[in-house]
C-alpha cells in the first residue's frame, strides 16, 4: 500500500462499481466495537473519513500533491489520526492527531512545534484539550481552511460528529480492524471523485449518480495488500449493491483473452434468468422500469428481433466492457463457444446497454464478429484491432471462479466472489 494513494484511486470501488453484499445487521454483530476517540473531531457531514492506527501508514493514502506532506509528522509517525474529507465550496481535509503518542520525549514540545509548522505552511492548526466527560485524549486538528476548523470546533463543543450521520454506526462496525476507510454515498462521489476520473469510458455524470445509488456507505479495510471492501445500506432496491447482491456466482473467463494492452475491463458473469430479474428490480425499484421496456420494445422494432429473445437464444454466460490499445468493444460469452466469423455489420445494435445498462454503451457498436469463442461488438477498427491484439500465455492472479463482477486496471483489480469484494494491486497479471 506504500506506493498507492487513496484520492488517486477515489472510490474504485467500491467504487469503480462499488458492489457487494450489505453488511445488514452490522450493528448488531459487532455492538461492542470500540468507537476510535478521534472520530470525535469528524464532522457529521464529512464525505470520507480516514482512520489509522499509525500515521505514517494512513498518510502514505493521501494524494502527494497535498500541502499537508509539507509537515514533518516524523515525531508523529506512531500517533493514531482520523483524516476526514469535507465540502466547503471544494474538497479540504481535516487531520486529527492523537496528541499522546509521539516520538519526542517532551509531547507538549512536539505538540508546539507542529504547529509551528502548521503556521510557517499558511495552514490552521490547534491543539484541542483532553476532555473528560467525553473520555477524549488530547489531540492536534490541522486543516488548510479556516471555515472548515471552525466547523470542527463547533462539532467538539456540542459533542456532534459523523457518528450522528444516518448509518453510520453500522458503517463503523463493519469495519474489520482499527485501520479502514469510510466513504459515504448519495451526493459524495460527485464532489470526491477527482476531475478526469475514468474520462473517456464513463460520462462523469452518470459515473458519479450510479455511484451514488451504490449503498449508503462503503467500508475499506487493509488486507492482504489491497482492501476488503464492504457495502452498508438497507435492503431497498434502489441500492445497486442489493441488486448485484441479487445475481448467482459465476466463472470469468475474460482474463483468458484480454490484450496485453488492456486499460480497463468491467466484467460481469451473468446466469439467466436470476440476473434479468435482478435488473427489472433495479429498473422498477428506480423508476425506469416503463422506459427500459419502451427501449427493448423499440430494439425490437428496428431489428426485427426481440432483445430478451436474443439473449435467451444466445444464452449470454457473460459481459465485458473492455477498453485496450487498439479502442473500445464489448464482449459477450455465449453458453456454446461462439463461431468463428470475420467482422460484419451489427444488426443488434443498442441491445447491449439496453438489457445491461449504459455501462456497455459504446460509441460506436455497428460491427460484429466471433473470435476466441466470443462475440466482440464494436467500430471496424477496434473489432479487428481486439482479434489480432497480443495476449500473455497466461493470468494465473485472474479472479475465475465464482464471480459476480470484476473491475480491472492494470495497477489494481476490485472482483467480488463468494466471500466478498477484494481490491488488490497486481503482480503477476
Amino acid at each position: 500500500m506504500c506506493k498507492k494513494r487513496l484520492f488517486a484511486f477515489l472510490l474504485v470501488l467500491p467504487l469503480l462499481v462499488a458492489c457487494g453484499q450489505p453488511h445488514r445487521n452490522a450493528q448488531a454483530v459487532r455492538e461492542e466495537r470500540r468507537i476510535p476517540e478521534l472520530i470525535a473531531a469528524v464532522p457529521s457531514d464529512a464525505l470520507a473519513v480516514v482512520c489509522y492506527d499509525r500515521l505514517s501508514e494512513g498518510m502514505r493514502l493521501l494524494d502527494s500533491t497535498s500541502v499537508l506532506h509539507r509537515l514533518d509528522l516524523s515525531a508523529f509517525k506512531n500517533a493514531r489520526m482520523a483524516l476526514s474529507l469535507c465540502y466547503n465550496g471544494s474538497l479540504v481535509p481535516v487531520l486529527a492527531l492523537d496528541a499522546g503518542r509521539t516520538e519526542a520525549s517532551d509531547s507538549a514540545s512536539a505538540v508546539s512545534g507542529l504547529l509551528a509548522q502548521a503556521a510557517s505552511l499558511r495552514l490552521q492548526a490547534e491543539y484541542i484539550r483532553p476532555d473528560a466527560e467525553a473520555r477524549r485524549r488530547g489531540f492536534v486538528l490541522i486543516t488548510p481552511s479556516d471555515a472548515q476548523l471552525t466547523a470542527v470546533r463547533r462539532h467538539l463543543t456540542e459533542y456532534t460528529s459523523i457518528l450522528d450521520a444516518p448509518g453510520f454506526r453500522q458503517a463503523l462496525a463493519a469495519a474489520a480492524t482499527d485501520d479502514f476507510i469510510i466513504f459515504r454515498g448519495g451526493n459524495a462521489p460527485e464532489r470526491v471523485a477527482p476531475r478526469g476520473w475514468l474520462q473517456g469510458i464513463f460520462p462523469r455524470r452518470e459515473l458519479t449518480s450510479f455511484l451514488g445509488s451504490v449503498a449508503e456507505w462503503t467500508v475499506l479495510t487493509p488486507e492482504n495488500g489491497g482492501f476488503a471492501v464492504q457495502p452498508v445500506c438497507s435492503e431497498d432496491d434502489t441500492f445497486y449493491a442489493n441488486i448485484l447482491a441479487a445475481f448467482p456466482p459465476g466463472d470469468s473467463r475474460l482474463g483468458e483473452v484480454l490484450p496485453t494492452d488492456t486499460q480497463f475491463a468491467l466484467d460481469l458473469p451473468v446466469i439467466l434468468p436470476q440476473a434479468r430479474e435482478a435488473v427489472e428490480r433495479w429498473q422498477d425499484a428506480s423508476v425506469k422500469l416503463t422506459r427500459y421496456r419502451a427501449r427493448l420494445d423499440e430494439l425490437r422494432k428496428q431489428s426485427g428481433k426481440d432483445p430478451l429473445k436474443w439473449e435467451q437464444e444466445v444464452g449470454v454466460r457473460e459481459i465485458a466492457l473492455l477498453h485496450f490499445g487498439g479502442g473500445a468493444v464489448v464482449l459477450v460469452r455465449p453458453e456454446r463457444p461462439a463461431t468463428e466469423h470475420e467482422p460484419s455489420d451489427n444488426s443488434w445494435r443498442g441491445f447491449l446497454p439496453a438489457l445491461y445498462g449504459s455501462a456497455f454503451t459504446l460509441a460506436d457498436d455497428s460491427c460484429t464478429a466471433c473470435s476466441h469463442g466470443w462475440q466482440i461488438y464494436g467500430s471496424p477498427d477496434a473489432v479487428r484491432a481486439f482479434i489480432e491484439a497480443e495476449r500473455p500465455e497466461a493470468r494465473p492472479d485472474w479472479p475465475a471462479k465464482g464471480i459476480r463482477t470484476v473491475v480491472y486496471q492494470p495497477e489494481k483489480t476490485l472482483a467480488w466472489g463468494k466471500k466478498g469484494i477484494n481490491l488488490t494491486w497486481n503482480s503477476n497479471l
